[in-house]
């Protein structure tokens, strides 16, 4: 299936969404070209698209059926297409409100549904970014038990194997053979993104982490964690410029973490602000 495709809910602009879908197409088929696909959807012009990308042409109602039959577009895909077109191209702020209304609302229908379905699965289970973590950084030598043993809470040696099957198979791990037959893995992607799936559906592994780090406070010496408590009143302003510090502060460690040739344990690093009292002067009333 289209990348592109699977991930048009998540478009603001339906001409980066075309680029995206054509250039996509040109590297998966090589007969694939904008003569190619403008055949296919009936347009006249074989560089129609090409210029409705560009933004020298708009879409109109007949050229939209078009595509969406040429792209295979479910009803869903289609009536959401349909209005990130009308977003883009509306002149009345009315008509832009409007479309962006159903927008909003085609996502809430598909939002705990729709979501790039490995990463939902790499969050499902609280060890699995640990062991992806681990099963490149640590000398396991494809010993399940004994990378099981290195996840504190211990998991299971089938956990540990089934966890490593998962992750080759979603491409988040990758096996490359040494000269003397032996395995190491290797990360596929750095980095992996969050923001995209339903708060609904990352619910239960945040709490599983929130339940361990509450355990490591009680349990790890103090040169093995670090926890911080303070309780402040301030203004909100004053509470956006101290999110603003700690999430440079978070990004400068992930970076120099993403850096580390070193590597002696997995972490797991939580930032977290929240308020304890209603609003003062609107309390006072």
């Amino acid at each position: 299936m289209s990348i592109a495709l699977e991930h048009l809910f998540d478009y603001d602009d339906f001409r980066k969404f075309m680029q995206d879908y054509f250039e996509e197409q040109k590297k998966m088929r090589a007969v694939f070209s904008h003569r190619f696909f403008a055949a296919k959807a009936g347009f006249s012009s074989s560089s129609y698209c090409l210029n409705v990308i560009r933004g020298r042409f708009n879409l109109t109602h007949k050229s939209i059926e078009k595509l969406a039959k040429a792209m295979d577009f479910e009803p869903l895909q289609k009536s959401y297409f349909e209005a990130l077109v009308q977003y883009n191209q509306a002149d009345q702020v009315n008509e832009r409100e409007s479309a962006w209304e159903q927008i909003q609302q085609i996502r809430k229908q598909i939002e705990f549904t729709h979501v790039t379905t490995r990463e939902q699965a790499y969050f499902s289970q609280w060890y699995y970014p640990i062991l992806r973590e681990l099963a490149v950084s640590s000398d396991w030598n494809g010993d399940y038990m004994k990378l099981a043993r290195l996840v504190e809470p211990q998991i299971t040696t089938d956990e540990a194997r089934d966890g490593v099957k998962c992750l080759l198979e979603w491409g988040l791990l990758q096996e490359v053979p040494q000269d003397d037959g032996s395995v190491r893995y290797e990360e596929s992607a750095q980095m992996l993104d969050a923001s995209r799936i339903p708060p609904m559906a990352l619910r239960k592994i945040r709490r599983e982490y929130i339940q361990h780090a509450i355990g490591a406070v009680e349990s790890k010496p103090k040169d093995e964690r670090f926890a911080a408590f303070t309780t402040l009143a301030m203004s909100e302003s004053s509470y956006n410029y101290a999110v603003e510090v700690l999430e440079e502060a978070r990004k400068k460690i992930i970076s120099r973490a993403a850096n580390d040739t070193e590597v002696e344990r997995v972490y797991e690093m939580m930032v977290v602000a929240f308020p304890m009292s209603k609003k003062v002067k609107e309390a006072k009333g």
